[in-house]
């Protein structure tokens, strides 16, 4: 897969670059953004961040500082946009305007043809990056932020010992109960609750088989989302389905990137512990 690369600052050491390549995958051109730490010395693992709603590949990279966290731990982050920038259908359609991918694979014609992030995160995306970086490729991690945090969930959750660990901020964790949102998955899926449901990580979490799972979530007390979240669902499907989770609400904090920044290093320690060579 040949890359165009877009852009590259030094940061912490290392090097922040963002990329443009053709997605087989999503049919179109597609942008993801690389922090490569210095100092490193053969291939080094690798986590991916999925990034929310409204948000593009430099969100996450221009607002959290999260750069001083990995080039400390020496991982490799790849952030890729959240959706595909193709119009598919009437051009102000929420979907298309918000970039509501959800990082699910739609089956509904028209979205079908490009809406299949989920496919493109955990398969694509990958086999471009140990292709063209030197990464440990039985060392990667995933995280995301709200719409992202969803995906990273679903991710870990529909591919057991795939990932190392998984975290994730303030994320949306039972999509199928919530009315807007449930109704913007019948865009990709129709009306069937069970297809739905396996693409909603309390759903999957309640029937999850595989490795232990490694969870970390934070959440503000003041998030203006959280009712669209229902990270207490989530929660309880853990402690029912006997996986251990460390779910934290913290006080006084919102949705946004001054959340994310309070608690980058947090995560960033997690992930450590998992794919850091002991």
């Amino acid at each position: 897969m040949k890359l165009h690369q877009l852009s590259e600052d030094k940061c912490f050491g290392g090097y922040q670059r963002v990329y443009e390549h053709d997605s087989v995958v999503l049919n179109c051109r597609m942008r993801f953004a690389i922090y490569l730490p210095p100092d490193v010395e053969g291939p080094s693992p690798v986590l991916y961040h999925l990034s929310g709603m409204q948000c593009n590949e430099k969100t996450f990279i221009q607002k959290t500082g999260y750069q001083r966290w990995a080039s400390q731990y020496g991982i490799i982050v790849v952030t890729p946009d959240v959706c595909p920038r193709v119009t598919v259908a009437d051009e102000n359609h929420p979907i298309h305007a918000k970039g509501l991918s959800f990082y699910v694979d739609a089956t509904n014609e028209p979205w079908s043809k490009h809406y299949k992030m989920y496919s493109y995160v955990n398969e694509e995306l990958p086999k471009i990056v140990e292709d063209n970086f030197d990464v440990k490729k039985n060392r990667q991690s995933i995280m995301g932020h709200s719409m992202g945090g969803h995906g990273a969930l679903i991710s870990a959750l529909k591919n057991p010992g795939k990932y190392c660990s998984v975290s994730a901020f303030a994320p949306v964790s039972n999509p199928s109960q919530v009315k807007a949102i449930n109704d913007l998955l019948k865009c990709y899926f129709g009306d069937d609750q069970e297809i739905l449901k396996q693409w909603d990580a309390t759903c999957l979490v309640s029937i999850y088989e595989g490795p232990e799972l490694n969870i970390l979530i934070h959440q503000g007390t003041k998030d203006e989302h959280e009712e669209n979240l229902m990270l207490g669902n989530f929660a309880e499907a853990c402690k029912k389905a006997g996986i251990t989770a460390s779910i934290n609400f913290e006080e006084g904090y919102s949705h946004g990137a001054y959340f994310i920044s309070s608690f980058v290093e947090q995560h960033f320690h997690h992930h450590s512990k998992f794919l850091l060579d002991s």
